[in-house]
């Protein structure tokens, strides 16, 4: 018997939380509001771990570390979300969001700077990004509407993307691009399916009740979202490497940097071939 049957709350009880998503609270577990939804942080949480273990390995500058680190944040804070359904979780998932995508662009705009030299890149962009992070978490506690946070993060999103073509366009790189592709490709995949849980969640609520139960988990739209767009972001990550180590070509000069393990690692490959 599902644990929905028999009681609407669990451990965590009511919750407090402005969003409550398309899977049913407590379904499955006593201790876990939403199951398959908590489950897939996973893939925002392993792959950084790697990620990080892999940078440090091949000692990548720190900045990546960072990257990394906020990609790491945002998995707890939405496996933390999803697990209780309360407020303060949801707050701890969404504001790293914003502000590790804050980073993301800081990152970006900094891939020409010498990584050897001690001097901050691009104070102004940094002190803006800071001040619009800082600014974004006052207003948002004072005002906790989940379209301000939608829109603050897409608005950030659509401004990493734009900076990572310019890239493409002015580096001319092959590899970039492949991995621009990749990325975007999955991101706007799991972005697909989110909407999806939203607009048609009665839909997918009575479809769940007539196919066996084994069949349910997949048509948990909210948890394919976490899958491919954390894998999507962590592979931007990996073109913010890319793009920054192949500018600063002096650093490794028979070799190049080339994607492995499904886009999951990136490692110095010597080669004839042009990129």
């Amino acid at each position: 018997m599902a644990f929905q049957e028999f009681n609407d709350t669990g451990y965590w009880g009511k919750p407090t939380a402005t969003i409550d998503w398309c899977e049913k609270n407590y379904e499955v577990n006593y201790y876990v509001a939403e199951m398959w939804n908590t489950i897939s942080n996973l893939m925002m949480i392993i792959p950084p771990l790697w990620g990080i273990w892999d940078m440090k390995k091949q000692k990548f500058a720190q900045r990546f570390f960072f990257c990394y680190s906020f990609i790491l944040v945002v998995g707890f804070g939405s496996l933390a979300f999803h697990m209780t359904l309360l407020y303060e979780m949801q707050l701890f998932d969404e504001l790293p969001m914003v502000w590790g995508t804050c980073y993301c662009v800081y990152c970006l705009s900094i891939v020409k700077h010498d990584m050897k030299s001690k001097i901050i890149p691009n104070k102004l962009l940094l002190l803006t990004l800071i001040i619009i992070s800082i600014g974004f978490a006052i207003i948002y506690l004072a005002w906790p509407q989940p379209l301000l946070q939608h829109f603050c993060y897409g608005i950030l999103v659509a401004i990493s993307l734009a900076q990572e073509i310019k890239l493409i366009l002015e580096f001319k790189c092959a590899v970039c691009k492949r991995m621009f592709i990749v990325a975007i490709a999955l991101y706007l995949f799991g972005f697909f399916l989110w909407n999806i849980d939203n607009i048609l969640c009665k839909n997918i609520t009575i479809l769940r009740e007539h196919i066996p139960m084994f069949l349910q988990p997949f048509t948990q739209m909210h948890a394919w979202w976490h899958i491919f767009a954390g894998y999507g972001v962590y592979i931007q990550v990996l073109f913010c490497i890319h793009s920054t180590y192949d500018y600063h070509k002096k650093y490794k000069h028979s070799s190049v940097l080339l994607p492995e393990h499904m886009y999951f690692s990136i490692r110095w490959q010597k080669t004839t071939k042009s990129y």
